[in-house]
């Protein structure tokens, strides 16, 4: 059970509420979509069910979480985020900006899912005006893959599902992604080094790290 602070305060609130190990974690499955509880033990290496069970029902208690059906063809109890759990995303995202300071050298044997990518796309998202370019991304990590669309607006830069209309599509692993949002690696080198496969209007990938937001 989460310790109590016994301080008026908002931040010990939070804490409170998202300090027990896993917590945070679960929130991050359940950002990218509801799940089944096998779904998020499978994706929590480590965790055992009775653990899973109690962080759940912690959540769920606190109106962070609720139980849903999906219809057919899914046919699923699923667990997704309520109102109070989505307004946690603005922090999430913060927070994973701040833990990129320490995310590298990776770890060995650290697993990696191409869908987290996408919570990376979305916290580094820049806002205000951007290249009007679109991309199709791929993301390629142990024989999984994600896909996402990334499309710059007027209003910033916008993650979506899908983009059937990208100028160029192209496919990369994490870390060669996180050098291409960064500016770190130039897009020519990284084709000409088997690094990115890429389609479409090649040249557009010069205008991808101006998508992304990398000084706050």
């Amino acid at each position: 059970m989460t310790a109590r602070y016994d301080q008026f305060c908002a931040l010990a609130r939070a804490a409170e509420l998202l300090g027990e190990r896993w917590t945070l974690l679960i929130i991050r499955e359940l950002m990218l979509g509801p799940k089944r509880f096998s779904d998020l033990k499978e994706r929590l290496d480590g965790i055992s069910a009775s653990v899973l069970s109690q962080r759940l029902s912690a959540l769920g208690r606190d109106g962070l979480i609720e139980r849903a059906y999906l219809p057919p063809p899914a046919a699923s109890n699923v667990l997704q985020l309520t109102e109070n759990g989505r307004a946690l995303e603005p922090a999430v995202y913060e927070l994973i900006r701040w833990g990129g300071r320490f995310l590298m050298p990776p770890r060995p044997g650290e697993r990696r899912e191409p869908d987290w990518t996408r919570l990376v796309f979305q916290a580094y998202a820049r806002k205000g005006r951007v290249p009007r370019r679109s991309f199709e991304v791929h993301v390629i990590e142990n024989g999984a893959e994600a896909v996402f669309g990334v499309t710059g607006t007027a209003q910033g830069t916008r993650i979506e599902a899908t983009q059937p209309d990208a100028e160029v599509r192209f496919s990369a692993g994490f870390e060669t992604l996180l050098g291409l949002m960064s500016g770190r690696l130039d897009s020519g080198a990284a084709i000409r080094e088997g690094l990115i496969a890429a389609e479409g209007d090649i040249a557009a990938l010069r205008a991808f790290p101006a998508m992304f937001d990398q000084g706050r």
